[in-house]
């Protein structure tokens, strides 16, 4: 089995003895869905390529349903380039801005967050873009299950000064994009949204990814 569809096999599996955990009040059942999960984390530690802080997030027990982690991305334009940002903790790739979506907030508010804590600039949303879905996407499977929102935002005031998560920002032509952090972004994804923001400007209809 490819380790895409390995891992997507185990996110399944933990989801449902997760879930169990949290639902059941039989005794007898809450040690078979424990069991399961030590299973599954014998058979991560023996065969996957995931590194410790990965397996560490996805065996995380949960205390509620789980559900797929919602992530936030902003599709900044300037002059036909867009807008790349480079996480220290990502080896010096890069990466639209974003982040995890925070609870408390709607999907636009968490990305204009994201974006003035990365950037130093204040953006508008002007709409969502596409939504994608790490598990579709080869380059992007990893220990958990990710909604990638992604819109499509525009620069209004403020400057960048590097910060403890990024180090430089730039805006780079879609032919020449630098090294990417595809966990984050991929150049497909970047390649898709140019697209749509062109469907858009043009008042033509399309569908959501």
């Amino acid at each position: 089995m490819a380790e895409r569809e390995f891992l997507k096999a185990m996110q399944k599996i933990l989801a449902i003895a997760n879930t169990g955990l949290f639902y059941s009040k039989n005794s007898f059942d809450q040690e078979r869905y424990q069991s399961i999960r030590r299973e599954v984390e014998d058979i991560l530690n023996s065969t996957t390529t995931l590194s410790q802080t990965e397996l560490t997030n996805l065996l995380r027990p949960t205390d509620s349903y789980e559900t797929p982690l919602v992530d936030v991305r902003a599709f900044i334009l300037k002059e036909g380039k867009v807008c790349l940002v480079k996480d220290r903790l990502s080896g010096g790739k890069w990466a639209l801005p974003g982040g995890f979506a925070e609870v408390g907030l709607s999907p636009t508010e968490n990305v204009i967050k994201e974006v003035l804590e990365e950037t130093g600039y204040t953006v508008s949303v002007k709409q969502l873009l596409a939504i994608f879905d790490s598990n579709q996407d080869p380059q992007q499977v990893q220990s958990k299950h990710y909604y990638k929102l992604t819109f499509w935002c525009q620069m209004e005031t403020g400057a960048f000064e590097p910060n403890e998560e990024i180090s430089e920002l730039a805006f780079f032509d879609l032919d020449h994009l630098p090294l990417l952090s595809v966990k984050r972004t991929t150049e497909q994804q970047i390649k898709d949204c140019y697209r749509l923001v062109q469907l858009s400007l043009n008042n033509q209809v399309y569908d959501i990814i």
